[in-house]
């Protein structure tokens, strides 16, 4: 998955929930140990291996999030370090039941189960990050190998084992199911959202898009603007009713469109007019449309009679606005001299 918002957010609840917990595992283990609540005889290990995993986390995070802004790569690398890292090594120094090791390692099923679907972590992490964790569960039981370490007496290994396989499943698969629901609950509030943005910014009737998308289209740049409309529309409203003008402006939206492509774009700009915003050299805009001229003429029928158009064109001058502006007196100049031309800069072009 790309870097996205959601992305974003996990990782920011995973860093800034990370470094907290690691910088209060350091505090809580020096005054613990200081103080003598602990009973810990390393508590000074304890302490400045907490606060080496604090630095690392914190040095990743602000690097990863703030700088490059990789929050994907972070979630991955928050993840494999808490879980094969730094809970390892926290254990080695502190692991116990009276640590509360056991419980605490629980954030990680957690961690796991948000970021396998969020991430789209490799499904067997947290597989493997469990078996290391149910080993050093037993060690906790078995085996006092480090400095402060004491058996745990009267305690039933293999049955806290079970319930602490069981507890890491659960706490993984409930995040995972949650986190699963909210990525498809978003993923259709998103196509939601793309589908109302295509529908507000098309017209209905044409399919073309209307003149809310031809003002962000202009923002990249044009060469020439061509305004046009079909001669006489109000007379074949009256004379054979609006579902016929509908059809009109649909007839006359396919045959443009055979001509159209991503330099040579064609919007409906209102009524019966449509706007053509060229990138092309404006010679090639001239012969390309003077093919659409001719092409209409022959091709644009109504209830048997020939219908046709007339169009003003303007070079790009200093903003979208006034190149519209002038491309509109220019359609004017084709609609009083008669229709049927094209018109550009004040002059008749022949086609």
């Amino acid at each position: 998955m790309r870097d996205s918002t959601i992305s974003k957010h996990l990782a920011l609840i995973l860093g800034f929930f990370g470094v907290s917990a690691n910088l209060g595992g350091t505090i809580v283990s020096f005054l613990s140990g200081l103080l003598g609540f602990s009973k810990a005889k390393n508590y000074i290990l304890d302490t400045l291996v907490c606060l080496v995993c604090t630095i690392f986390l914190a040095t990743a995070f602000l690097y990863m999030c703030f700088k490059k802004k990789k929050y994907a790569r972070f979630i991955s690398i928050a993840n494999i370090f808490s879980g094969f890292v730094s809970f390892p090594a926290m254990f080695i120094v502190t692991g116990n039941f009276i640590c509360g090791f056991p419980f605490y390692i629980m954030i990680i099923p957690v961690y796991y189960g948000f970021s396998v679907t969020i991430n789209k972590l490799k499904r067997w992490l947290p597989v493997l990050n469990y078996l290391l964790f149910l080993v050093m569960f037993i060690l906790t039981f078995k085996a006092p190998f480090f400095p402060g370490r004491r058996l745990i007496p009267n305690l039933n290994w293999l049955e806290n084992c079970v319930a602490f396989t069981a507890a890491y499943f659960f706490l993984f698969y409930v995040c995972y199911l949650v986190a699963n629901q909210f990525m498809l609950q978003n993923q259709t509030l998103e196509e939601s959202e793309k589908r109302y943005k295509e529908l507000s910014s098309k017209d209905e009737l044409t399919g073309l898009y209307n003149r809310r998308s031809l003002a962000n289209r202009a923002e990249l740049g044009f060469s020439c603007a061509i305004i046009y409309d079909i001669d006489y529309f109000k007379n074949i409203n009256d004379t054979y009713g609006h579902q016929t003008g509908d059809k009109a402006l649909q007839i006359l939206s396919q045959i443009v469109l055979k001509y159209c492509s991503n330099e040579f774009e064609l919007f409906r700009y209102g009524g019966e007019e449509f706007v053509i915003l060229s990138r092309l050299p404006e010679d090639v805009t001239l012969e390309l449309f003077q093919h659409v001229m001719h092409d209409v003429r022959m091709n644009f029928i109504i209830e048997g009679n020939p219908v046709t158009i007339s169009a003003g064109i303007a070079s790009f001058c200093k903003d979208y606005n006034r190149t519209l502006k002038i491309a509109d007196e220019n359609l004017y100049l084709a609609k009083t001299d008669g229709r049927n031309k094209i018109y550009m800069n004040g002059d008749e072009i022949r086609y």
